[in-house]
């Protein structure tokens, strides 16, 4: 019996990490065997590092957006054989961005939708995949984070979000209400 997949999606600052938490809990409550991950994988050698020292480290290889991608998709790559693993073992896999967050970053780099999707091709779809859409939550912001620091790029990115979530049929949860809401939001779409 195989686990599900699935990616909660949403720019920074929306508080994804707060709801798949609560989500990991409920599913846990219910009786699944529940692993999390948060994309990319940071350990995972080569790519994790390089891409870690590219957001907080102020890019010290002076590498373009478009061969960052090329890491981001390298990375899901290089991790997908566990990612199997673990969902042949039955268990739900909770992901924290996944290859949609690749391609809003990716195209607010400058690169095309379709050369993307191409860097992407092939990976690992999700069962299920849910958008947290709303005005971000500006205590959040990690100093220093080159997605979190620039206010015009995050809504740009929002709206590519968007425009991802009606192309690939995401769910949307507005990110905008009490964590309880949002929260029961999300456990409906995933119960139904």
């Amino acid at each position: 019996m195989k686990g599900k997949f699935i990616v909660l999606y949403g720019m920074n600052n929306l508080g994804k990490t707060t709801v798949i938490n609560g989500l990991i809990e409920y599913l846990k409550t219910s009786g699944e065997d529940v692993v999390f991950l948060k994309y990319p994988i940071y350990d995972l050698e080569p790519t994790g590092p390089r891409i870690n020292k590219y957001l907080r480290e102020g890019n010290p290889e002076k590498l373009n957006s478009f061969t960052v991608q090329e890491f981001y998709a390298q990375n899901r790559r290089d991790f997908e054989p566990k990612l199997i693993s673990i969902l042949e073992q039955g268990k739900t896999v909770i992901a924290e961005d996944y290859v949609g967050t690749g391609i809003v970053w990716g195209m607010l780099g400058g690169a095309k939708l379709e050369e993307v999707e191409k860097i992407n091709k092939g990976l690992k779809e999700p069962d299920l995949a849910i958008l947290l859409d709303g005005e971000r939550f500006l205590t959040g912001i990690e100093t220093g984070h080159t997605h979190e620091s620039a206010m015009e790029i995050w809504s740009k990115g929002r709206q590519i979000h968007l425009d991802l979530a009606a192309k690939y049929g995401w769910k949307i949860v507005s990110a905008n209400q009490t964590r309880e809401q949002v929260l029961k939001d999300v456990v409906t779409i995933v119960d139904n």
